[in-house]
């Protein structure tokens, strides 16, 4: 017969050091509801960036759709796990000190790299306006 354990304690087997088991915070229903949402919300943000990058006419659009992504999908990812944090753990300052330095570096790194793609993109000087199908441009003078 199996030995019976209780959701808020857990055996690690990889623990060599025979120290038996080990409590577990559990994460509550507000908690639990709380992370899932916000985590749903972030990989939403980052599904939709991918869809929209890839129906996007041309490098330019693209580039341009990495802002919702990486602007609130990505931040509300790591808001999750510094909600998860706080509710099974309970604050930690060093995990918020954490979770605010990587949001303010990620806005910093995604809005210099947003900017020097973009002109790189101009530096080369491609014509934006022919589709990436490989479609033909409409050359026809206006009058």
């Amino acid at each position: 017969m199996l030995p019976t354990v209780s959701s808020a304690t857990v055996l690690l087997a990889a623990d060599g050091a025979g120290h038996g088991p080990q409590d577990v915070p559990e994460l509550g229903w507000v908690g639990a509801v709380l992370v899932g949402v916000l985590a749903l919300a972030g990989a939403v943000f980052i599904l939709v960036s991918a869809v929209a990058m890839y129906l996007a006419p041309d490098a330019l659009s693209q580039v341009n759709m990495l802002g919702p992504a990486m602007g609130v999908g990505v931040p509300l990812l790591i808001i999750s796990h510094l909600v998860y944090s706080w509710a099974t753990v309970g604050f930690v300052a060093g995990e918020f000190l954490r979770a605010v330095v990587a949001v303010a570096a990620l806005l910093v790194v995604q809005s210099v790299g947003s900017y020097v793609m973009g002109r790189a993109l101009h530096a080369v000087h491609w014509d934006h306006t022919v589709p990436l199908s490989g479609g033909e441009k409409n050359t026809a003078e206006r009058p």
